[in-house]
């Protein structure tokens, strides 16, 4: 039984599911891979808020209803979870020390992202004048600025919080008879 999905993995799931997953869907994915999870540990990884919610999408079809969809990146922090698990990290450390930061920088970067896209489209449908050009160019400013921003906070959570995945310096559980010295 493996511990965790391995980058290849990551991005073929990613690929296939670009518009998310269903909750029985994440733990298949999980499950056809050789490893274990269950829906109880991503309602747990939710109300800890180290996974992100699901957000409801209609069906087609009269009175269908509708279904909760987990965004796609959620299969990539639960797999970061399970990793920081296998190396003895608590869920606790892990909320602290590696996530804190990890849904907001997200829900930044695909605020600005749909803010841009939607900015581009409406542009789009502008004739084109030198008023649209130069509405184009300042959009060329807004979308660098964003970049920037994304990498300056990026690299602020990487000064505050340790590297996911650095070594611990024991095992976790009981201490080591020296650490007692």
């Amino acid at each position: 039984m493996a511990t965790a999905l391995s980058e290849a993995q990551l991005r073929e799931i990613e690929a296939a599911n670009a518009e998310g997953l269903t909750s029985q869907e994440i733990v298949r994915v999980f499950a056809d891979r050789k490893v274990r999870f269950s829906e109880a540990n991503l309602r747990r990884y939710v109300q800890l808020g180290l996974v992100p919610r699901s957000y409801r999408v209609g069906q087609k079809g009269r009175h269908q209803g509708s279904r909760g969809v987990y965004p796609i990146r959620a299969v990539r922090r639960i797999n970061l979870i399970k990793k920081l698990m296998a190396e003895r990290y608590t869920l606790e450390e892990i909320q602290d020390k590696f996530l804190a930061f990890k849904d907001d920088i997200e829900t930044l970067d695909d605020a600005s992202t749909k803010l841009i896209d939607r900015f581009e489209a409406k542009l789009g449908e502008l004739p084109a004048t030198n008023r649209r050009e130069r509405l184009f160019e300042e959009l060329a400013l807004v979308r660098r600025a964003a970049a920037e921003l994304l990498d300056a906070v990026h690299r602020l959570e990487k000064m505050l919080i340790p590297a996911a995945g650095a070594r611990r310096p024991r095992g976790g559980g009981v201490a080591d008879p020296t650490e007692l010295l």
